[in-house]
């Protein structure tokens, strides 16, 4: 029989225990949506805002779960991997509802760099196992690398994100400033080495 897994488990639990503790300090009614200036222009009873999440989440893994098996082999690392990815996005909106709602304010600069440490943190594990990495090699170019240069290239490749989306996610916890120039001159640091490392590799 299939286990549904240990990481989308995780998920879950930890923003349904968050939902429940937090229930009782909240008020009556919560954010659920923000317009365009980032003031929120939608409310919920406090009930129904903290459940609809939980509820999406667990949609999200039951269709992982049934539809895996309906997937070509080959594809299913990065199906998983769409998900777990969705997962973890619903749970810091979630997260960042109930903090709003205990009185907190939660700045986008914030919010963006917890979902883009989210994003390039999942993705360095996603390159750890997959090897569609080397085939997008081959497609930008690079077909003149080596088994060794290839796996140097990924190693570089997976340091930077996971450099990158631990920055992000440390800022994101002291962050006083507008981070946009910050995560700029990251991103842009990222493809450089990420890129630079494998033009060189296939020069040599």
């Amino acid at each position: 029989m299939k286990k549904i897994g240990m990481f989308p488990s995780l998920v879950i639990l930890i923003t349904v225990a968050a939902s429940l503790v937090s229930y009782p300090l909240l008020p009556a009614e919560m954010a659920v949506h923000f317009g365009s200036d980032f003031s929120p222009d939608m409310f919920m009873q406090k009930w129904l805002g903290l459940i609809l999440i939980p509820f999406l989440m667990v949609m999200f893994t039951g269709t992982e779960y049934y539809g895996k098996e309906k997937v070509k082999e080959e594809s299913k690392l990065e199906f998983e991997y769409c998900f777990r990815l969705l997962l973890i996005l619903l749970a810091i909106v979630q997260l960042s509802l109930i903090a709003y709602g205990l009185g907190y304010e939660i700045p986008t600069g914030r919010f963006a760099l917890l979902a883009a440490s989210a994003f390039t943190l999942l993705l360095a594990v996603y390159l750890s196992y997959s090897k569609k990495v080397f085939l997008f090699l081959r497609v930008v170019g690079f077909k003149k690398t080596d088994a060794y240069a290839k796996n140097l290239w990924k190693k570089i490749t997976i340091a930077s994100l996971v450099f990158f989306g631990v920055a992000c996610l440390i800022l994101a916890v002291f962050m006083k400033n507008d981070p946009s120039y910050f995560m700029m001159i990251m991103v842009a640091a990222v493809c450089i080495i990420v890129v630079g490392s494998g033009v060189y590799l296939n020069k040599r």
